[in-house]
Parts: structure tokens; C-alpha cells; sequence
């Protein structure tokens, strides 16, 4: 595998997202969660990507995915949410849907996700995560052996170097964790704190390395914007931003790593310095209950010469 196309890998998998408000300057809150079993929630997720090189611009592709929640159980403890993702459909009318990276996409539609969440809205698990890495994995099979045939001269060297990386990406439980709730991590991320006027929350964070390994370290920061007490809702914005040295550091080392793995030498002098990884997001919750109302989120990534901006907007839709 060549070195541009191991560096396009990590840039895409790094980025696999107003009311009639009142004074805050005297208000405080904390946003938890108060679920009741039988509570279901839909979502409409809408993601969009724009590329950019050299100074050129590209949007590369925008989707729309529903999701269903579901309160499965509810006590003092915590609770057991069902997170059943619908299928993705793509803005532009073309045949990417139905290609193999269409269908790769799709993986996880229909498939329930049952978290384990605290008392505080806090992720603990996924309870049947050896059932989603088992159902992912024979799905990602099947699909390689039907692009296998429908081609005269199938690439079994790119179907072999795929499973690798599903192997790797689903490798354990803690990697099968964190790509079945990279959205949910997001969707919830406001809940279990405690936020008043003019006294942001700053603190060190781990982002997860969806190629696995060691994940990057960020310093993050969230803060009340505005709360309208009427209503009982609050505006919430967060951001994040990762070590740029570390960040380097750990991509530098997984590309050895990936090369050595495919039997190839990897090239020296090629890896970019100027990497840059941030976040920022902007979340409207329901105070009384702890259910996000809407949720927009960006990813930004610089790599040298080359960046992506991923964009995500999660809205609550009517039952």
C-alpha cells in the first residue's frame, strides 16, 4: 500500500456530524437524564464532507441517516438504551448507494446497539457487542465476495487488505465500542455536568483512534451559551482540540505499523508535520428530561497540504 493512500485512510477514518432565550448570568444547571422505560426518541442525522488540496475544494458526499431510541430499562442504577440506525441515504442522485463502499455504509442498519448507560448519561458499554462485531464481520465478508464476483479479475490483494483493517477495527471491545457509538458519544456528551454563566468546563480528554492503538490526547471545553428558563431549554456549545505533536507522533507510528503489517516498506520523509485535529459542537437540550433537541457538530483535520472538514447536524423528529 503507498504511502498517499495509507495517509487518504487515516484522513478518512479519522473523520468515519435559535430560541427566545433569557439572561444566564444568574442561572445554573445540570443536565441529567430522566427516562422512563418505553420512552423512544427518532433522530435524523445529516453528514457532509468537503475536501480540500492545494487550496481546491471538494464536496465529496452528504448523507441522511434515521435513527430510533429506545429506553429498554430504567432504574436507580442507570439504564439499557436500544440505538437501531436506519439506512443511509446519500444527498446527490448517483450510484454510490449501491456500490460496494454504499453497502460497507450501510453496515450497522437495522443492527440495535444496546447501551449501557449511568444514572448520569454516561456510556458504559454496549451489552451485545460480540454479537455486532460477529454480524459486522460476516457482513463485510459477504459483501467482498459478491464484489469478488461481479468482477472478471477481482483484486484479492485489496479484499484481503480490506479484512485486515476490519479485523483491526473491530478487533476488540473496546474498538467494537467506539465505532458503534461514535454518534451517541456525541448525542449525549452534555449530560452528567453541571454548567453556570461565565464558568466554562475545561478539561483533558482522549479522542479514540478508529484504526486503534493509542488515542489521541485533546484538551477540551464545554459552556453554558444561553438558557431560556420558560421553555427549559439550554444552549450548550463544546469544543475540543488535539495535541498537534501527539497527534503526529501516533498517526507517524500506526502508518509503520499498517505497512509492516502489509508486507511493504514504508517511505520515509513523505509523513506531513503540520496535522492539526479540532472539534466544535453546538447542542440544544431539554433540561427537565436530558433528550437533545438539536445538535450541530464539525470535525476539522488538517494533514500538510490536504484538510476535511466533516459536518454533522442531529435533529429530533416527531414521533
Amino acid at each position: 500500500m503507498r504511502a498517499s493512500t495509507v495517509r487518504s485512510i487515516i484522513l478518512l477514518l479519522i473523520c468515519l456530524p435559535l430560541l427566545g432565550l433569557t439572561d444566564v448570568q444568574s442561572h445554573s444547571i445540570e443536565v441529567l437524564p430522566h427516562w422512563k422505560k418505553g420512552d423512544t426518541i427518532r433522530l435524523e442525522i445529516t453528514r457532509a464532507r468537503v475536501k480540500s488540496a492545494d487550496g481546491t475544494s471538494t464536496i465529496t458526499g452528504k448523507t441522511h441517516t434515521n435513527f430510533t431510541i429506545e429506553v429498554l430499562s430504567a432504574n436507580d442504577d442507570g439504564y439499557l438504551l436500544g440505538w437501531t440506525a436506519g439506512k443511509t441515504t446519500f444527498d446527490a442522485p448517483s450510484q454510490a448507494e449501491h456500490s460496494f463502499l454504499g453497502q460497507v455504509v450501510n453496515l450497522m442498519n437495522g443492527l440495535q446497539i444496546i447501551l449501557d448507560i449511568d444514572s448520569h448519561g454516561i456510556i458504559r458499554g454496549v451489552q451485545n457487542w460480540k454479537e455486532l462485531r460477529e454480524t459486522a464481520l460476516k457482513t463485510l465478508d459477504a459483501l467482498a465476495a459478491t464484489e469478488n464476483l461481479q468482477k472478471e479479475k477481482p483484486n484479492k490483494a485489496l479484499m484481503s487488505s480490506l479484512r485486515a483493517q476490519w479485523e483491526s477495527m473491530l478487533g476488540t471491545k473496546a474498538q467494537v465500542e467506539e465505532l458503534c457509538t461514535r454518534e451517541a458519544q456525541i448525542y449525549f456528551m452534555v449530560l452528567g455536568r453541571k454548567y453556570a454563566h461565565n464558568s466554562p468546563y475545561e478539561y483533558e480528554d482522549l479522542l479514540p483512534n478508529p484504526l486503534g492503538g493509542e488515542a489521541f490526547p485533546t484538551h477540551a471545553r464545554m459552556s453554558l451559551k444561553t438558557f431560556d428558563k420558560q421553555a427549559g431549554q439550554a444552549v450548550i456549545t463544546w469544543s475540543q482540540i488535539a495535541d498537534p505533536k501527539q497527534v503526529a507522533r501516533i498517526l507517524e507510528s500506526k502508518m509503520k505499523e499498517m505497512s509492516a503489517r502489509l508486507g511493504e516498506k514504508p517511505l520515509e520523509g513523505e509523513f506531513p508535520k503540520a496535522i492539526s485535529m479540532q472539534d466544535h459542537a453546538e447542542i440544544v437540550v431539554d433540561v427537565d428530561t436530558g433528550w437533545v433537541r438539536t445538535l450541530t457538530h464539525t470535525r476539522s483535520v488538517n494533514f500538510g497540504t490536504r484538510a476535511q472538514v466533516d459536518a454533522t447536524s442531529i435533529i429530533r423528529t416527531a414521533k
